[in-house]
């Protein structure tokens, strides 16, 4: 194909979020390896990556093509369907991706400036790009002698309405319940399962298994040693749950409500766990549950 113009155009935004997801879900993955709920979460993020890290345009003799990524989403209008051309500037509220506006289709990757197309069935569809006179002015080397007819009188794009805060609305819609749940599940009391060959924590991202053969030492503290620092956990409104560096015990894993003494604090050949549970007579139990287990390690310091 003879090109009169060829852009690619890097999807910043796109790259930014993906990469501020990352940096806030990988604390909550389990630090001994991406797991049921890591893996799944990479091959989203290199997915969305492929597919609308940019967004390459291409005008020819004959056509207009536009493709996002590697390829895989990919667009052509013929030339001679284009029956309108023009610099716009998107509101913010259109996002970014591929999206449906109160105007049309839009394609963007990054930033606010874009060119409207007038197709010759009356629809509009713009294309997102970061040096729109230079695109405007390919289109019309490719089409000499035409001139563009005006979209006047149809529904600008720029105009606010009650439709145009429906996607944002979704998107928030969308996080509330995904996150919603996760963050309601982390802050249940944690399952504490104890049996003679070891005990496992059932907790969202964070649950474990320990063999007894790894336990130096358990004992019933009235308080919670101080917290220095989060390495890997979730911690929110004194409902710790995770790996956490702790004072005067080092790092290891937290199962607790800090506010709702005793704890159970289990010390191991490497590192440590505290747990309890809502009700100090539940804690007290689970420490009597353990001491049982294991009589030669109950009360040792």
């Amino acid at each position: 194909m003879e090109l009169h113009y060829r852009h690619t155009q890097i999807g910043w935004v796109i790259l930014g979020a993906l990469a501020a997801l990352a940096v806030l879900v990988a604390p909550r993955l389990p630090a001994g390896g991406l797991g049921v709920a890591g893996g799944p979460l990479l091959v989203v993020l290199a997915v969305v990556l492929l597919l609308f890290s940019t967004l390459t345009v291409e005008v020819g003799r004959e056509a207009l093509r536009l493709r996002f990524g590697v390829g895989l989403i990919r667009k052509r209008f013929a030339l001679t369907e284009i029956r309108g051309w023009e610099a716009v500037r998107n509101p913010w509220y259109c996002g970014w991706g591929i999206r449906l506006t109160p105007g049309g289709v839009l394609w963007n990757v990054s930033g606010y400036d874009a060119v409207e197309l007038t197709l010759a069935d009356g629809r509009r569809f713009r294309i997102g790009t970061d040096e729109p006179a230079a695109l405007v002015a390919a289109i019309a080397r490719a089409r000499p002698g035409v001139s563009p007819v005006s979209a006047a009188g149809t529904l600008p794009l720029t105009a606010p309405g009650a439709r145009a805060w429906v996607p944002l609305l979704l998107v928030v819609l969308a996080l509330l319940l995904v996150l919603g749940p996760i963050f309601w599940l982390q802050m249940r009391p944690p399952a504490v399962s104890v049996r003679a060959d070891g005990f496992e924590v059932e907790s969202l991202f964070y649950g474990t298994t320990l063999a007894a053969d790894d336990i130096t030492a358990i004992s019933l503290e009235t308080t919670l040693p101080r917290v220095l620092a989060r390495t890997n956990g979730f911690a929110a409104a004194g409902i710790l749950r995770g790996h956490f560096n702790v004072e005067g015990l080092g790092s290891g894993r937290l199962y607790v409500d800090a506010g709702a003494a005793p704890y159970v604090l289990v010390r191991l050949r490497d590192g440590f766990v505290i747990v309890n549970l809502p009700q100090p007579e539940q804690t007290r139990a689970l420490y009597e549950q353990m001491a049982r287990a294991w009589p030669d390690r109950a009360g040792e310091r």
